[in-house]
């Protein structure tokens, strides 16, 4: 009898953790599934979010390809203007009219030098998000050098860079150096030094988001001449350029001259750019 029920009771007890077996186990199962989901979905949204964030940065490099575009189409042009539309790439947009101190110091590298320049010229920035792909350090137009002389290089210096965990994107313009022997001053070789400045200081201050238009003005066309006379023969002579006391490079300049020595004229040729808010 004993026996008879102990079998009972086991029995039930067996049938009863089978039958309570099945809803643990697809309460797991949807336990399980559920976390799933939630790593799949926040894998997704990442993966949603890095590409938004590549999408924007490079919407925010065509934005600042087509301003200096337009730059460049009114620099020189004393009163040229032209609109430009920047889309919407979920950066801040900063123009920085009083940034980026140039200074330029003309010398012999030996016992004559001169600053011929010391003023700022100005930037444009775009702050960004991080995204899979940076720009610091990468120079999209131009290149690192502050001031060249080749005739094939752009005046253009786009480049990106990073600042408080933010990507940046930065437009400014360095100086183009000519040189040309144009006559004879004194008996001797009249050579001319010619330095090409584009400016941003006129630019209002701007932070702008979103969608906007962008009107690019060239306000005017300024010079400054300094003028040396040397009374020894002279082969070369050095321009220095340097940002915000950084370090930065120098051109060698090619002079004419003879036993009497040479005359320099150093022209300053300023473009001042205004860049402004338009109404579409």
């Amino acid at each position: 009898m004993r026996n008879g029920k102990f079998k009972k009771a086991l029995g039930r007890l067996l049938r009863e953790k089978k039958a309570l077996a099945i809803p643990v186990t697809y309460l797991i199962l949807f336990a399980s599934l559920i976390v799933i989901i939630s790593l799949t979905y926040s894998f997704a949204v990442a993966k949603i979010s890095a590409h938004g964030a590549l999408l924007n940065a490079s919407v925010a490099k065509q934005n600042m390809q087509v301003l200096d575009d337009a730059v460049l189409s009114v620099a020189w042009s004393s009163g040229a203007s032209r609109v430009v539309y920047m889309d919407d790439c979920g950066g801040t947009f900063q123009t920085q009219p009083t940034a980026r101190n140039l200074v330029l110091n003309f010398t012999d590298e030996q016992t004559f030098s001169d600053i011929v320049f010391n003023s700022s010229v100005g930037k444009v920035v775009y702050k960004l998000k991080p995204s899979q792909v940076s720009y610091e350090g990468l120079f999209i137009r131009g290149d690192y050098r502050a001031v060249t002389n080749q005739s094939s290089s752009v005046v253009t210096q786009l480049y990106g860079a990073t600042a408080d965990d933010a990507q940046e994107l930065i437009l400014s313009y360095r100086p183009l150096v000519t040189t040309a022997m144009i006559g004879e001053s004194d008996g001797k070789p009249l050579n001319l030094i010619r330095i090409y400045i584009v400016n941003l200081n006129s630019s209002q201050s701007l932070t702008l988001r979103e969608k906007f238009y962008l009107k690019v003005t060239a306000v005017n066309v300024s010079s400054t001449v300094y003028s040396y006379s040397f009374n020894s023969s002279v082969s070369s002579l050095a321009l220095k350029a340097t940002f915000d006391n950084a370090s930065g490079n120098t051109v060698q300049l090619q002079i004419s001259s003879n036993a009497n020595g040479a005359v320099v004229r150093v022209e300053i040729v300023t473009c001042n750019i205004k860049i402004q808010r338009a109404v579409a």
